[in-house]
């Protein structure tokens, strides 16, 4: 590998860990955010009866403490009750979770970039150690790769939002007289895209698109 294709791998590591902070470290910064105190808050939704409400920020407490077995087990049963699906993740966000959080995981790309360039700059000077070096080079390399593959897994969640009203249809336009396609249950987890006045375009986990009002859903990472 040259250096020039290294240097290149590298900074390809280094946008992908900003992309990640801003998924996984951001919403901590948000208003005094943490996974207990959603956890909390998401609870105290379904004490009052809301939940989609309760789906949201058990989601967001998902997202900052996905090893909690206490926040999945509270959304399972939120999401049970409500007749909503369960959600299993993808593959790759099952397994990482298992051993770290999303924050943990953006530190392990920072370090792996910290190597990495270190050890790249060192090779050039230091030859007689070069294969030492790039052992370590590698090394960095690979701790980046799982920051990149995670951030890539939990990529979509960007656009997630849930469905907080008790009862909102989805419609073929994106006015309120439009004919509705299909009723939507509190705490449906939806994917949005356009944004058209007081209406945005969702998509459902069926594969059906229509417009919904946007004071009817909330996103997940919050905007």
């Amino acid at each position: 590998m040259t250096a020039r294709m290294t240097i290149a791998l590298l900074t390809l590591a280094l946008g992908a860990g900003i992309a990640h902070a801003a998924i996984g470290v951001a919403p901590q910064m948000r208003a005094g955010y943490s996974a207990p105190r959603l956890f909390d808050l998401a609870n105290a939704y379904v004490r009052d009866g809301k939940p989609g409400m309760a789906v949201l920020n058990y989601e967001r407490a998902r997202l900052l403490a996905p090893n909690d077995p206490d926040i999945r087990a509270n959304l399972s049963f939120v999401r049970r009750t409500s007749g909503l699906r369960p959600i299993t993740g993808t593959w790759f966000e099952r397994q990482a979770s298992r051993f770290a959080s999303p924050n943990t995981l953006f530190w392990f790309g920072c370090i792996g970039l910290l190597i990495g360039g270190a050890s790249l700059f060192l090779a050039r000077r230091y030859s007689q150690h070069r294969l030492a070096l790039r052992a370590c080079t590698a090394a960095g390399l690979a701790l980046m790769a799982v920051t990149l593959c995670n951030a890539l897994a939990i990529w979509p969640m960007m656009n997630e939002a849930v469905v907080i009203a008790r009862a909102t249809p989805v419609r073929v336009a994106p006015i309120s007289l439009a004919d509705p396609l299909m009723p939507l249950r509190e705490g449906e987890i939806l994917t949005m895209d356009a944004k058209v006045r007081d209406f945005t375009l969702v998509h459902t986990d069926t594969g059906r698109t229509g417009w919904v009002p946007s004071a009817d859903i909330a996103p997940v990472i919050p905007r």
